[in-house]
């Protein structure tokens, strides 16, 4: 089957996808559905056209408060990409899960999965750390570097568009529940500092108590002048840190004192985009590491929504 790609959506994410789509597969017919922008042939200019177009595979790029508006192209295409997260509430990212009977193949970005440093992570814990019982996980940087437009408009700044920390960094929920596991209590404060002028939260902390006996905590910011994205780990045979900034894993034995730099064979964001495109794309694709599913997606929500309740 020759496949149709559709990105719905045509901000950064949307740009990305759709330019490393014509670069690695310039053969594939692919399209863009766009709120603002529709001058260019590559543009479906209105919903009449979308349904004429057909695709096989659709990128959804746009807001995730904006999802439900497309239900009936979610129902009916074989093969689904969501950029993280799927919805802006559970309510809405049930009924998307209701669709999905049938799809061969879907995906939601949580890309952080197919870095190199956390799979080798995942699955070197026991061997370095034996059992684990604690971590600490931290992801920051200020909004107004972060995005280079006016930060204030962007959707990360909207509540009604699905942004704040919870949301727009919950990438490392997903990946706590990857390593860790999915039995935990938390709790979590969350709060609008009013140091951005914008009206959702920008500083979170949340502490997790898991049922195998670990407690971990993650802090979330839009506030940090230096960007930050690390993990911390210690088990009864020593303590990792890893950051996934400078890409780098250090172990310290127990009863050691020198620190030792753990070598692995790396990779970096952008390649997990690549990879995204191909486990869609490529033909004979074998999944390397395991793409977050729809369900995965599904589980961050709720988990957001009851922290917030709380």
């Amino acid at each position: 089957m020759k496949h149709k790609v559709l990105i719905v959506g045509y901000g950064s994410s949307g740009k990305r996808y759709y330019k490393i789509i014509k670069d690695r597969y310039p053969e594939i017919e692919t399209k863009v559905y766009s709120y603002t922008q529709r001058k260019n042939n590559f543009f479906i200019k209105n919903k009449t056209e979308l349904k004429l177009f057909n695709p096989s595979i659709v990128f959804f790029c746009n807001p995730s408060s904006k999802r439900m508006e497309f239900v009936d192209l979610i129902r009916e295409t074989p093969n689904i990409f969501f950029e993280k997260p799927i919805a802006n509430n559970i309510n809405e990212a049930k009924k998307i899960l209701k669709n999905f009977n049938n799809k061969k193949l879907t995906a939601v970005g949580y890309n952080l999965r197919l870095l190199n440093i956390l799979n080798f992570v995942k699955i070197n814990l026991q061997k370095f750390l034996g059992n684990v019982y604690s971590f600490n996980c931290e992801s920051g940087y200020n909004l107004k570097k972060w995005r280079k437009k006016d930060y204030t408009t962007t959707v990360t700044a909207s509540r009604t568009l699905g942004g704040g920390a919870f949301l727009e960094l919950s990438h490392e929920l997903d990946y706590i529940n990857w390593i860790f596991g999915k039995k935990y209590k938390a709790e979590a404060y969350s709060i609008n500092t009013n140091l951005l002028n914008i009206n959702v939260e920008d500083n979170v902390k949340i502490i997790f108590n898991f049922s195998n006996k670990i407690l971990g905590s993650l802090s979330l910011d839009f506030l940090n002048n230096n960007k930050k994205r690390f993990l911390t780990i210690n088990g009864n045979k020593g303590e990792l840190k890893i950051d996934l900034i400078l890409n780098k894993i250090y172990y310290l034995k127990k009863n050691k004192k020198i620190w030792k730099n753990i070598s692995f064979i790396k990779n970096d964001i952008k390649n997990s985009y690549y990879e995204l495109v191909d486990f869609f794309l490529k033909k004979n694709y074998t999944k390397k590491y395991e793409v977050a599913t729809i369900e995965d997606g599904v589980l961050v929500l709720k988990t957001i929504e009851k922290l917030k309740k709380k």
